[in-house]
């Protein structure tokens, strides 16, 4: 009984802070020149991805009170990491960032050339992050190298698929859900420092109110990376790092949106809710 009040109360608490902070945290930006046009081209405050932070911390703070074992207390610190560092990564490249580069390829030819973009320094820092997470967790070489891509290519990710309103958060809400449903009690817990927190903002997404921007992508896909580290075995942490270095080749060639609009389901599922 115990645990299931615990995430009723964490989802509530993450429901009511991101809609309570979400005005704030628009306005900030709007004032501060945070702006984009969106598919509209109407200007909306970019780098809303930030207002899952307040929910995070504070559900965390509740999370690590009410547990003393120090391996849980250790995941609830890798996820607080995770997510802060690559939120400040994308805040960065969501504010001074260069858009003659584009994809993985791009941004490290320019890293070749002498060149560092914010993309590229923003994948730099995802990977340096995975390989800190992956060596607390795991003291193997292969289990190390593994996670360390899992998280790093969960990231980008998100990335690729926050190109429109709502389609990221659709994708993140039915991974996690199929993770939600595997997962252990904890698991689950872990979970809602995070979910309540994107669902609460995804109204403003989907409706093209705001972009989360890479200061929100970069959130997701590495929660997803981080849950997916901690909480499975190598066998599917192999198989979801199959799954990424396909989206991720198919991504250099193709459209992914192209790929999506061709495809009568997946296209009807996109633009769900969107209009």
């Amino acid at each position: 009984m115990y645990n299931y009040l615990m995430m009723v109360m964490l989802f509530c608490i993450g429901i009511a802070v991101t809609l309570s902070t979400i005005p704030m945290i628009s306005k900030m930006l709007a004032e501060n020149g945070m702006l984009r046009s969106n598919y509209r081209g109407e200007q909306i405050p970019v780098s809303m991805g930030v207002c899952f932070i307040p929910a995070l911390i504070i559900n965390s703070i509740i999370l690590l009170y009410c547990n003393i074992d120090n391996i849980r207390l250790l995941e609830i610190f890798i996820l607080l990491f995770g997510i802060m560092s690559m939120s400040f990564a994308g805040f960065i490249d969501d504010s001074i960032g260069n858009r003659d580069f584009s994809g993985l390829k791009g941004h490290f030819t320019a890293l070749l050339h002498g060149k560092l973009t914010t993309g590229g320094f923003k994948a730099i820092l995802g990977g340096l992050v995975g390989l800190a997470i992956c060596v607390s967790l795991n003291k193997t070489i292969v289990g190390i190298i593994v996670g360390t891509l899992v998280v790093a290519l969960s990231t980008n990710l998100m990335n690729l698929l926050d190109l429109r309103p709502g389609r990221a958060i659709k994708v993140y809400i039915f991974i996690s859900l199929i993770l939600f449903i595997f997962g252990s009690m904890f698991e689950r817990e872990m979970m809602t420092l995070i979910l309540p927190a994107v669902l609460a903002y995804f109204y403003y997404d989907l409706k093209a109110k705001a972009m989360m921007g890479d200061a929100g992508s970069n959130v997701l896909g590495i929660s997803l990376g981080i849950f997916i580290v901690t909480s499975h075995s190598f066998g599917v942490q192999v198989f979801w790092l199959l799954l990424l270095v396909v989206i991720h080749l198919v991504a250099e060639k193709f459209s992914i949106t192209k790929l999506i609009e061709k495809n009568f389901i997946l296209n009807y599922i996109d633009k769900l809710g969107r209009n």
